[in-house]
C-alpha cells in the first residue's frame, strides 16, 4: 500500500512539521521533518483507525504509555481524514531493538498485552459473539478446503510420494479437527467476548529506554481476544520451545487480567490450529515442483519438530486451566 506514489502533502500540511523528505515503505511512509523522523500510516477504513486511536489513548488513562501514539495536527485532532482514506501520524522508533527472549521481558509483554485488552474492552464494540462465529466458520472451511486439495492432488500421483504425503497429514488433521470442535464447543457470553487484533508477532514488541514497548496494529483484522495471544504464544513455543517463556508471559497477563476457564479453552483451540505446518505442506507438496525442492522439504521438517514443542505447550497450558480451575 505505502509502496505506491503518493501526494502526501495535503496531509503533512495539517501537522506542525516541515516536511524534508518522504520514503514510502511496505505498509508505510517514512517522513524525514524538522521535528525528527515520523512514519504516516493510510488507513482504507476509518473506523479501524478511530477504533485503534481510542484503545491507544485509554491505555495512556490507564496509566501505560509504552504504546505507539497518534500525533495531533496543528488543529489537535489525532488522524487526518483525506478522499475517504484516514492517516496518523507517529514517532520512528530508530534506536529500538527487539525485546529479549527471556523471563522477565517477556513476562513485561504478558501484562501491557492485558493493559491493551483492558482498554479496547472499554471501546465497546459489541461483536465479540460475530468475530468467534466468523472464526468457527473459517476453520471449518479451510478443513475441508485442504481436503479438498489433497483429493485433487492424489488422483495425480501414487506410490511412495502419496504415502509421505498420508503420514504427513494424519496427524495434521488430527489438530485441525481438534481445533474446530473446540472452537465450537465454547460457551463465552458476550460480554466476555472482547475484540482485539487478528495476530500479534514477536515484532509488535520492542526495546526503547529499556523499556518494553507495543507497537504496530496498522492494518488489522478483528478477532477475539484470545486470537492474538494464541498468535503469539504458538510464535514463542514454536520458534523458542522455551515454556517458561510461555508461563512468563501467563503470569505477567493474569497479574492484570485473570483467565477464565472458558477463556483458557478458547486460546487451546486458537493454538491447537496447525496453520504453519498445513501451510508448509502445501507449499512443498502441492506444488509444481515443490516435492523436489529440498529448501522446502526442509521447511516441513522444521514446522514438524516447531508443532511438536507447541504441542507440549499445549498440554502445559491445558494443566495450568485446570489447576486455576480447581483453586477457584
Amino acid at each position: 500500500m505505502a509502496s505506491e506514489q503518493f501526494d502526501l502533502t495535503p496531509i503533512c500540511k495539517k501537522y506542525k512539521i516541515r516536511t524534508i523528505k518522504v520514503t514510502p515503505k511496505d505498509d508505510f511512509y517514512l517522513i524525514e521533518t524538522n521535528r525528527g523522523t515520523k512514519e504516516m500510516r493510510v488507513w482504507p477504513r476509518v473506523d479501524y483507525m478511530r477504533w485503534s486511536f481510542s484503545w491507544r489513548e485509554q491505555m495512556v488513562k490507564n496509566g501505560q504509555r509504552n504504546v505507539e501514539r497518534f500525533i495531533r495536527t496543528k488543529d489537535s485532532k489525532p488522524y487526518v481524514i483525506y478522499s475517504n482514506k484516514g492517516y496518523s501520524l507517529i514517532d520512528h522508533q530508530k534506536n529500538s531493538e527487539q525485546v529479549p527472549l527471556i523471563p522477565s521481558m517477556i513476562k513485561e509483554c504478558g501484562r501491557t498485552t492485558a493493559w491493551m485488552h483492558i482498554a479496547q474492552q472499554a471501546q465497546d464494540v459489541p461483536i465479540g459473539s460475530e468475530l468467534l462465529r466468523r472464526e468457527q466458520e473459517r476453520i471449518n472451511e479451510e478443513i475441508v478446503q485442504a481436503k479438498q486439495k489433497i483429493r485433487e492432488w492424489q488422483i495425480g500421483h501414487q506410490g511412495d510420494e502419496v504415502a509421505e504425503l498420508v503420514e504427513l497429514l494424519e496427524p495434521v488433521w488430527e489438530r485441525m479437527e481438534r481445533s474446530a470442535s473446540l472452537l465450537a464447543a465454547i460457551s463465552l457470553p458476550e460480554e466476555l467476548l472482547h475484540v482485539t487484533h487478528k495476530e500479534m508477532l514477536k515484532e509488535n514488541w520492542i526495546l526503547v529506554g529499556n523499556q518494553v514497548f507495543l507497537r504496530g496494529f496498522y492494518r488489522p483484522q478483528l478477532s477475539v481476544q484470545q486470537r492474538d495471544t494464541a498468535s503469539y504464544l504458538r510464535q514463542l513455543a514454536g520458534e523458542e520451545g522455551n515454556e517458561q517463556l510461555i508461563e512468563a508471559f501467563l503470569d505477567g497477563y493474569e497479574e492484570q487480567k485473570q483467565l477464565s476457564y472458558e477463556e483458557y479453552k478458547l486460546l487451546l483451540a486458537f493454538m491447537a490450529y496447525p496453520r504453519e505446518l498445513w501451510q508448509a505442506i502445501s507449499t512443498c507438496f502441492l506444488t509444481d515442483d515443490g516435492i523436489n525442492d529440498q529448501e522446502l522439504r526442509a521447511n516441513v521438517q522444521k514446522m514438524v519438530e516447531q508443532q511438536s514443542c507447541i504441542d507440549h505447550t499445549l498440554q502445559e497450558i491445558a494443566k495450568r486451566a485446570e489447576q486455576g480451575r480447581v483453586l477457584s
